[in-house]
């Protein structure tokens, strides 16, 4: 499992960590500090860095075996940033996005705001969880593992 890691503060850092120890291949995007994503990637907190939304889409999606018997593999991509940079990275990510991909926002977005982007997303075919995990119950189900690899005593 591959997922997209969008903003790599404390956050972020912490729940990549978490999910490298769980096996789940994680790619960082930062879009203000690419440094410091370079030394996350050396340290081992992500598989990899890479320098644009665009970039990191192509990352999640690089293998060429996105299908399963139950059909296509979709991308996972987790928000971790301040309610203020949500909007913009959503206004270039989604773009980049197919029908069946994932986004998990861990933001500090206003619930009536997230309900208004998972209506929107649901209308272009992408699955929206909020980190108050308010959204789409088959994206949910998809994304067990990441939330497993983050919940401290596995109660998920």
């Amino acid at each position: 499992m591959k997922v997209g890691m969008i903003g790599l503060g404390r956050t972020g850092e912490g729940m990549s960590r978490r999910m490298i120890e769980k096996g789940i291949e994680v790619w960082g995007y930062s879009s203000t500090n690419y440094e410091n994503a370079c030394g996350q990637y050396e340290a081992g907190y992500i598989s990899g860095c890479v320098t644009s939304l665009e970039y990191l889409v192509r990352a999640v999606k690089s293998d060429g075996l996105r299908y399963t018997s139950a059909g296509k593999i979709p991308g996972i991509f987790q928000i971790t940033l301040p309610e203020q940079k949500v909007e913009d990275t959503l206004d270039e990510l989604l773009p980049l996005l197919e029908e069946g991909d994932i986004i998990i926002d861990f933001s500090t977005t206003d619930i009536r705001t997230c309900q208004e982007l998972e209506l929107y997303c649901s209308k272009l075919g992408i699955l929206y969880i909020f980190s108050g995990v308010y959204g789409a119950h088959v994206a949910i189900d998809a994304c067990s593992k990441i939330f497993q690899s983050l919940s401290p005593g596995n109660i998920i």
